[in-house]
């Protein structure tokens, strides 16, 4: 059995910097841009919502499998990959049926991207240092996001919607650059994975887990509403500044973020 390489831990913070628009994503933005294209609200709520939607149904089966998975780096290759197409494809097309299929390849990196990244975190630090570890990604991506979001706004005013989405895919790829440069062993499977001893014998309990526990459940239905609720305030309030010529779409939309980060 080979043995675990000492954590190398920066690639693991430059990943959680990075990830900002693999999970928050172009999202946003996406809903001014198309309105400045001449979409109507109720097309741009329809696309998004499709988007959410099936990022809230996939979120579940997602994470359980990606829990299960002895292979956490490629579930976060695979979100970066996502955002990349979503990028390119928004800025291809603004059919219909193109800007959906790019939000619902945004929304599958979003929900994948999560459970990966702490997947990977238990793996290096194990449960006594998960909390520790955890808190510090924590704080690299909520500076991620909030330089993410100021330099989308800067790219966006000065350049165009296209430097938006163009950063974007940047910020993809640079954290599949990152993901890649941790040393695989350095990641133990089985803890990250949920088990405590012999594999074999005590196998990660993945779904089962979530039907067992109520309090679990209570938190997932929470959690849930609290997305219905929440996830749409960022959007509406940027589509109606805009729409009323209150504001800059892309410099807007950014300081909104930039706030809701900081707060």
């Amino acid at each position: 059995m080979a043995s675990r390489s000492p954590p190398r831990l920066w690639p693991l913070y430059a990943v959680n910097f990075f990830m900002a628009d693999m999970h928050s994503g172009i999202g946003p933005f996406v809903g001014v841009f198309l309105q400045e294209r001449g979409w109507a609200t109720g097309l741009i709520g329809t696309a998004l919502t499709i988007g959410n939607v099936a990022g809230m149904l996939v979120t579940t089966p997602i994470g359980g499998f990606i829990d299960s998975s002895r292979n956490k780096r490629l579930w976060v290759v695979i979100p970066g990959i996502c955002v990349v197409l979503a990028s390119a494809i928004i800025l291809i097309s603004q059919h219909f049926w193109a800007v959906t299929l790019s939000q619902v390849a945004q929304s599958l990196a979003s929900a994948a991207i999560v459970p990966a990244v702490t997947g990977i975190t238990l793996g290096i630090a194990r449960q006594k240092g998960f909390n520790a570890l955890n808190g510090r990604n924590q704080a690299f991506n909520h500076a991620g996001n909030m330089v993410g979001a100021a330099l989308s706004g800067y790219l966006g005013y000065k350049f165009g919607y296209v430097a938006v989405f163009v950063l974007a895919a940047v910020f993809g790829a640079i954290a599949i650059a990152c993901v890649l440069m941790m040393p695989d062993n350095s990641i133990d499977d089985r803890q990250a994975r949920g088990s405590k001893e012999d594999e074999s014998k005590n196998p990660p309990d993945g779904m089962s887990v979530l039907l067992k526990h109520k309090p679990l459940l209570v938190l997932a239905f929470a959690l849930a509403i609290f997305h219905l609720g929440n996830a749409a305030i960022v959007p509406l309030y940027g589509l109606a500044a805009v729409a009323e010529g209150q504001a800059n779409g892309p410099s807007f939309v950014a300081t909104t973020v930039v706030i809701a980060q900081g707060w």
